[in-house]
């Protein structure tokens, strides 16, 4: 079984209904952030956890924003998590089942093997709930690039390819180039970054992406990387807000 391509609906455009009033306000958060960021980081050098929070809320307004320009949004509140023919499948159950696996082993047990603390106290709330807001800012890019692809292209597996491709990419140079200096604290072990990779967020793009093109399970895409997030924001300890050190 394999879904028919699109997923996702057509691009945005001004409808007056409150997803666009929704979009607005949106952009006008994103705009208040990129203002405060730009005021607050001429005032500090370095690390600051205050400025990662700002900066993540900006990466998580952007996910937000794009997957309404993209038809990711109305899609996933539009559609349902499962339908009653997946569920009386057992090739969707084992192959839900095989998603939930490799994420819980990228995630939960390898990551953190690989991963330090350097002491920062764990500040549970403020942690859950940045962790939460990533996994569902970031879920939506990974699914608003599948979005823009399967516009252009009509195979399911070639759309799935190019979106493994874009969004690899894309993390790759996000995660090393940016997130990991100015957004993450200081987590990793250098020796594992690799193992991360290639036992970790690979597997995670082919089993997910896969169950995508086979199944169409947007939503529950969305929720297997917000699980794998919130919990790499709880082992790393990320720091509240209002934390003077990294």
């Amino acid at each position: 079984m394999v879904i028919e391509s699109p997923i996702f609906f057509p691009f945005w455009s001004f409808s007056n209904s409150p997803l666009d009033y929704f979009l607005f306000a949106l952009a006008g958060f994103w705009l208040f952030l990129f203002v405060t960021l730009q005021t607050n980081k001429r005032k500090i050098s370095g690390y600051s956890p205050r400025l990662a929070w700002i900066r993540g809320g900006i990466y998580f307004t952007s996910g937000f924003v794009l997957s309404i320009l993209t038809g990711v949004l109305p899609a996933l509140v539009s559609k349902p998590i499962v339908t009653t023919e997946q569920i009386s499948n057992l090739y969707w159950w084992l192959f839900t089942l095989t998603c939930v696996g490799v994420i819980y082993f990228a995630y939960f047990y390898l990551w953190p093997r690989g991963t330090l603390t350097h002491g920062r106290e764990l500040h549970l709330p403020q942690v859950l709930f940045f962790g939460l807001f990533w996994g569902l800012g970031e879920g939506q890019v990974l699914l608003s690039a599948w979005a823009v692809t399967e516009k252009f292209i009509s195979n399911i597996w070639m759309t799935a390819l190019v979106t493994f491709l874009i969004v690899g990419t894309f993390k790759g140079l996000w995660q090393s180039q940016y997130w990991d200096i100015h957004v993450a604290p200081e987590h990793n072990i250098p020796e594992w970054n690799l193992k991360k990779v290639l036992l970790g967020h690979i597997p995670n793009l082919i089993c997910t992406l896969s169950y995508l093109a086979v199944f169409g399970n947007a939503l529950i895409f969305l929720l297997l990387q917000t699980a794998g997030l919130m919990y790499m924001t709880y082992r790393m300890r990320f720091p509240a807000w209002t934390d003077d050190r990294p």
